[in-house]
């Protein structure tokens, strides 16, 4: 999948439109949004004893609604753009252009994360009607069904793969499903206040796995 992720970006596949081409090529960083609701606690085994409240992504501050889903994907492919424009190979799912009779939108949502380097959520302040999207439901259930996450939250050991994961919300998202998603996954929770901040926070985490291959302990996925 990370060859074929590669290659499509650069070029007009179905219906994606090419991007521009980027210094890191190899360094591939999936951008993802909320869209529809998903239920976590549905996916935790019967006697799982979460201390803290596992979040459904469902349910979000009630001053919500300034966004509407043309805003959120416009904030995602400013968010992308900006991190293009450090040098960063950032993507969404549908620049990627597999189309969903090939492979529908979770299952290529849990194969983007595992080809990626990083896997950023922008959790943007949205209305209930639209929650966190399946796709990011799916990479959290992926996470879920390794054994180390079978059990309670405060036993849980999440995969490597969960360190190249973000968490990039607005200040209003609920802080204990926030909570729940760092204490659970492991993954890195951080706030931003507009699109200009949200991209400084993802290109310091993009910079900070990119040293991690370079002279840390993850491996290179090039």
């Amino acid at each position: 999948m990370r060859d074929r992720i590669i290659d499509n970006l650069p070029q007009a596949v179905g219906d994606s439109d090419a991007l521009p081409p980027v210094r890191r090529e190899h360094f591939l960083v999936y951008v993802m949004g909320p869209y529809r609701t998903f239920d976590v606690d549905a996916l935790l085994p019967p006697d799982a004893d979460v201390e803290i409240d596992v979040p459904s992504f469902a349910t979000w501050n009630e001053a919500s609604g300034e966004y509407a889903e043309d805003e959120v994907l416009r904030l995602l492919q400013e968010t992308r753009d900006c991190l293009r424009d450090r040098g960063f190979n950032a993507f969404l799912a549908i620049d990627v252009g597999i189309s969903l009779e090939e492979m529908d939108a979770a299952t290529q949502s849990i194969a983007f994360a595992r080809a990626s380097n990083v896997t950023i959520f922008i959790a943007a302040e949205v209305g209930d009607n639209l929650g966190v999207g399946i796709e990011i439901g799916s990479v959290l259930e992926d996470l879920l069904s390794s054994d180390g996450m079978r059990g309670p939250a405060a036993e849980a050991t999440p995969p490597e793969r969960t360190r190249r994961m973000m968490v990039a919300t607005e200040p209003s998202v609920r802080s204990a499903m926030l909570g729940s998603v760092h204490a659970r996954w492991d993954a890195s929770v951080r706030t931003f206040t507009d699109t200009v901040d949200c991209c400084r926070l993802c290109a310091q985490f993009c910079t900070h796995i990119q040293n991690e291959e370079l002279y840390g302990s993850l491996d290179r996925l090039d």
